[in-house]
């Protein structure tokens, strides 16, 4: 059977759904769909059960199917060819790339920058796969916590200068730290090399000068605001 035939039979979840959603809200805020379109398309991607309901939402607009995600369940090849993220030793695409955007390319990596401000990432967003913190003198957190697709390994260039780097992994995420250079600063991974369960590994290389890194699992703070939401 076709991959892209199987795929879109399959049936989706609540992160399939707010993925879907999300897209919809960042097309809506860059004027490609009106409210009356992002309302009615919302209420559709509540409502879906597989992804043959989710992929028609945002067929006229320039990202991935989401059905493109699970293509490779059915077989490996069709998944390459549809740009997406394969993780490292098999299984099935876990980041439908977008053609064009930074961060899904070792020479142009998604780039952030803290300067003398606060730069933060969280909730569900865009994880690509090559990502780059410039800390700068201030603070930048990077959450995965509610993050619905990942890819299997995430690589991370870092420049604390003075700045304040925090990551925020869920259970089962490792980092590797092992590249980051330092002179005055401090690098602390509490979470341990090797990711388990099937969590994504985060490599982290670059210099951290005076800067701080952290990188933690999710403390009381975080589960409040979660609660929160």
């Amino acid at each position: 059977m076709d991959p892209e035939s199987s795929a879109r039979r399959l049936r989706i979840g609540h992160a399939e759904r707010d993925a879907v959603i999300e897209t919809l809200r960042e097309a809506a805020g860059d004027g490609r769909l009106t409210v009356e379109e992002l309302t009615e398309r919302m209420e559709l991607a509540a409502a879906a059960r597989t992804y043959a309901d989710l992929d028609p939402l945002v067929e006229d607009l320039p990202v991935p199917r989401p059905s493109a995600a699970v293509e490779g369940a059915a077989g490996l090849g069709a998944a390459a060819a549809s740009g997406a993220v394969v993780p490292a030793g098999g299984g099935a695409p876990l980041v439908p790339a977008r053609q064009g955007e930074p961060g899904w390319e070792p020479h142009r990596p998604l780039v952030l920058k803290g300067g003398w401000d606060t730069e933060y990432r969280r909730g569900n967003w865009r994880v690509p796969p090559y990502l780059r913190v410039e800390s700068g003198m201030g603070t930048v957190e990077l959450n995965f916590l509610e993050v619905a697709l990942v890819p299997q390994e995430i690589s991370l260039e870092v420049s604390g200068d003075m700045g304040t780097l925090v990551i925020v992994v869920p259970e089962g995420w490792g980092a590797d730290t092992n590249e980051v250079a330092k002179s005055w600063g401090s690098v602390t991974n509490k979470v341990g090399d090797l990711p388990s369960h099937g969590g994504s590994l985060i490599r982290v290389s670059g210099k951290m000068g005076m800067g701080s890194l952290t990188i933690r699992h999710a403390n009381w703070f975080d589960r409040r605001r979660l609660e929160r939401r």
